[in-house]
């Protein structure tokens, strides 16, 4: 394992932490040449002064990890906290609960290679001198692109859990020991931030909603491309917690797989379209 750390030493800024939450931000990366410099940069954008920055690269063999070298000067420049992590993992999710044993923030927010934030005040808009004593985990709007220049915001409900709809973890903040105390389940290799959510609201955390778009997310994600193996373990939450959408056929997965590599424009249309009559349901049943 490599480490590359840089870390703050002031009283001044000791002082200054008392009265704003220090943020963790995660980037999970493996061959991400292409899309981790857009991630960096937006995260070196942030106005907000208390953050530290953690990425944990899965033995990269791509220039990622040169990539990301470059930038370490330019966050000790800007004052961000920065460790950088080169280790094996056994997939997304346990490299995500070792980026979280190396967070020392009170709020962590994953946001992985390709995936930003909305803007430069995102942070700032919902922690600078604001007092969330009282809850578990903030959750915001998502920007999900679509093609370029086109995009569908989503905005998130709590109450979509029980119908099949996650939150989206780059529009999510949990408190740091929340998550070593229920790290992701890595048996699921898709749906463990769902699951994670289930688990939280289950034991009865509390989740808090701000009216902020926090994070522009690439639908080219892996979830996004398994479709099938997401239907089959989302299946599997419904037996376990009882959930209320109806049972998803992998077999449909599959299709739609097939359907967003030949038909990309027709796989958007049923996604903005199934995200809409989602919505509508959820508010012609009075919720």
């Amino acid at each position: 394992m490599e480490v590359y750390g840089l870390k703050k030493d002031s009283a001044d800024l000791e002082a200054e932490e008392k009265m704003n939450d220090m943020i963790s931000v995660v980037t999970i990366c493996l061959n991400s040449e292409a899309e981790i410099e857009k991630t960096l940069k937006s995260v070196l954008e942030q106005d907000y002064k208390f953050i530290e920055y953690i990425i944990k690269d899965g033995n990269s063999v791509d220039k990622t990890n040169e990539i990301i070298r470059r930038y370490r000067s330019d966050f000790q420049k800007k004052g961000i906290q920065f460790k950088h992590i080169i280790s094996s993992d056994h997939g997304i999710y346990d490299a995500m609960n070792i980026a979280v044993e190396n967070c020392h923030g009170d709020w962590v927010i994953f946001m992985n290679s390709g995936d930003t934030f909305y803007n430069q005040n995102v942070i700032s808009d919902i922690f600078r001198q604001k007092n969330w004593k009282e809850v578990d985990a903030l959750y915001g709007h998502t920007l999900f692109q679509l093609s370029e220049g086109q995009g569908l915001i989503v905005n998130h409900n709590i109450n979509f859990l029980e119908e099949g709809w996650s939150l989206c973890h780059q529009s999510l903040f949990v408190r740091r020991e929340l998550l070593l105390k229920f790290p992701f389940d890595c048996q699921y290799k898709i749906v463990a931030d769902y699951e994670q959510v289930l688990r939280l609201k289950r034991e009865g955390r509390i989740f808090k909603k701000v009216n902020v778009i926090i994070s522009n997310v690439n639908r080219e994600g892996f979830s996004c491309q398994c479709i099938a193996l997401r239907y089959k373990e989302n299946n599997q939450l419904k037996e376990i917690y009882n959930l209320k959408f109806e049972k998803q056929l992998t077999i449909i997965g599959y299709i739609k797989q097939i359907i967003k590599k030949i038909f990309y424009k027709l796989e958007v249309f049923c996604f903005v379209r199934a995200s809409i009559k989602r919505i509508m349901r959820f508010e012609s049943n009075g919720r």
